[in-house]
């Protein structure tokens, strides 16, 4: 089967704990959400082939699971979303990836990882069949070897790529950083990891646009919206207004996702910055990094609202 999509980066099974007092160490907070034992299953690979596939297209993670793939619902989660699962590595010797993402009553967040089966020491190859006419790869956070072995997988079957960095120098070091940037056609990042990109390479990102092989580079700004470059030009997209925020996490994720969807079905970039936009403030409304992503009709019927919200604006 030829992918539209493959995702490489951490798989997570999330547990979110909201705390009623920042944390100090020698103090106790109490956990203010009774749903703090429910799992959400995210990491920015499955965020995004998750989005993707309730969009039509079909995109694959290549990740790797412990032996509670089955037990934690991950299993039954990939295919009530009709994710493909041929890219799924079994370790038995170690349990899936898990995180803790707390939240204080300020909106500061800690966020606690075990790596478990997606840990650098296991890391192998995937099937290079694959990889054979994939449309797009998309490269974000995970162990570096991971990385590593995806993006020379890509480059030796001509996959174009999408970077999305999630500010972890560590998966990504300066040399391969910038050997993957070179590469990219897609890059995005927030604020501050434009800065720390800046900082490695000595020059303004915008450069990529004319020494490297990228489209576009893509900066989210928060509340502020966000921010195109292109060859041909660029410009600001606002935030969708309307949008209920329960929840932050995995939008950044989401925003990738509307853009990954506008991009291949040939999209101008200004189009697909209010698709990621759109797709973002879907994710928003509910707790959990893919529970409230939309399905294709609801992702367009908001993009014509926002159209007509953003008529003039650039």
């Amino acid at each position: 089967m030829r992918y539209d999509v493959l995702t490489s980066g951490y798989v997570s099974m999330d547990h979110m704990l909201k705390i009623g007092t920042p944390a100090q160490v020698g103090f106790t907070s109490l956990v203010t959400n009774a749903d703090n034992t429910q799992v959400y299953y995210g990491g920015c690979s499955v965020n995004i082939a998750c989005a993707l596939c309730r969009l039509g297209l079909a995109a694959m993670p290549l990740i790797r699971v412990g032996r509670d793939y089955a037990q934690t619902g991950f299993e039954a989660f990939l295919a009530e979303n009709r994710i493909p699962t041929e890219g799924v590595a079994l370790r038995t010797e170690d349990i899936t990836s898990v995180c803790y993402l707390v939240q204080d009553n300020e909106g500061q967040h800690i966020t606690l990882f075990y790596p478990g089966a997606m840990d650098g020491r296991y890391a192998a190859p995937f099937p290079d069949r694959l990889f054979a006419g994939a449309g797009m790869g998309v490269i974000t956070v995970g162990a570096r070897q991971d990385n590593e072995l995806f993006f020379e997988q890509c480059r030796r079957h001509s996959v174009p790529l999408a970077f999305g960095m999630k500010g972890d120098m560590d998966a990504f070091p300066p040399e391969f950083l910038r050997r993957v940037l070179g590469y990219c056609r897609l890059i995005f990042c927030n604020e501050t990891e434009r800065e720390a990109i800046e900082r490695v390479l000595g020059h303004d990102m915008g450069a990529l646009l004319q020494s490297g092989s990228a489209q576009a580079i893509v900066t989210t700004m928060g509340s502020k919206g966000s921010r195109y470059a292109t060859r041909e030009g660029s410009g600001t997209v606002p935030v969708y207004q309307g949008a209920q925020v329960v929840d932050t996490t995995g939008s950044g994720d989401a925003y990738i996702s509307g853009y990954l969807y506008g991009y291949l079905r040939g999209r101008p970039a200004r189009e697909c910055a209010m698709l990621g936009a759109v797709e973002a403030s879907f994710a928003l409304e509910k707790t959990g990094c893919c529970t409230g992503l939309p399905n294709e009709e609801n992702l367009l019927a908001r993009f014509e609202a926002f159209a007509q919200q953003t008529e003039g604006v650039d």
